[in-house]
């Protein structure tokens, strides 16, 4: 592999860099990934010795033939995975390796070791660092299930938002969702913005939520969907309009003041019945 090649900013992810005049024998291929963003520079085409002995000096060692390996190239860090081999165990062996020598693990202590993969890559590779973590015995003292609750509620947004929607639409409202403001829009004449917020259970049992408001887009009016205690399905709604959102976050337990639960419905059946647009006749 030619070193000007792996130097070359122009080369996509998809480009495949080999040298067309060479017989093609016995050609291993590589994935250049960047170590600090895990993206793909390029694809490269690796000939036996003979076949290539007048190219510039590689840049990735000879060893790279035999399995992945790391280089330094430039200011960043390369990586080189073999496309017949499964680079999972050398990158958790490195990982184990880490963790026995430091006793912890975090994204901080594995960006700052050299010859090692960035956090970003291992969290790209596994899911997530809390999955690697697990694979090589360590556990963190924080309890970081939020991390998976959120992704869960990401995922499940849109779900919520087509529900809402199909509700409105169905008592005869106009609703549609404005997609640069990532808001519903109902009649034409206000605006609906959809908050999921994860249920947080206390040490003693008892159940808290922390909401967010976006102040600097808030819609007419937020509706607050509170998590169930396992943060899979709806426990709740609080209807807020924009002119009682006095800041950007709010504390709610299971019962609160009535200048809070005043705006509490177990459902949205309330709302879209008064949502919906009422034909006024004609005076005579």
């Amino acid at each position: 592999m030619s070193s000007d090649i792996a130097r070359s900013g122009g080369i996509a992810a998809t480009d495949s860099v080999d040298c067309p005049e060479l017989p093609l024998i016995e050609t291993s291929c590589y994935w250049v990934i960047s170590r600090a963003t895990f993206r793909v520079i390029c694809r490269v085409r690796i000939r036996p010795i003979s076949a290539r002995s007048h190219l510039f000096p590689a840049t990735i060692p000879e060893r790279c033939s035999a399995r992945p390996c790391y280089g330094s190239l430039r200011q960043g860090r390369l990586l080189a995975f073999d496309d017949a081999q499964d680079e999972r165990p050398d990158m958790l062996e490195a990982l184990r390796g880490l963790y026995a020598s430091k006793g912890l693990l975090s994204g901080i202590i594995i960006d700052e070791c050299e010859g090692l993969p960035s956090s970003s890559a291992f969290s790209s590779r596994f899911g997530s660092l809390l999955r690697a973590y697990s694979l090589v015995g360590f556990s963190p003292e924080r309890d970081y299930r939020y991390i998976a609750i959120n992704k869960a509620l990401r995922r499940l947004h849109p779900d919520i938002v087509r529900d809402i929607l199909s509700g409105l639409q169905a008592q005869g409202s106009d609703a549609w969702q404005d997609l640069a403001s990532d808001s519903i829009r109902v009649n034409g004449e206000f605006s609906l913005a959809i908050v999921l917020v994860r249920c947080t259970p206390t040490p003693t049992g008892l159940l808290r939520w922390k909401i967010r408001f976006d102040t600097s887009h808030l819609a007419d009016i937020t509706v607050v969907v509170r998590m169930d205690m396992h943060n899979r399905a709806p426990f709740d709604y609080y209807l807020f309009p924009r002119i009682d959102v006095a800041s950007e976050r709010l504390r709610l337990a299971e019962d609160n003041d009535l200048h809070l639960d005043a705006y509490r419905f177990d459902t949205l059946d309330f709302f879209y019945d008064i949502t919906a647009p009422v034909a006024i006749p004609e005076a005579a």
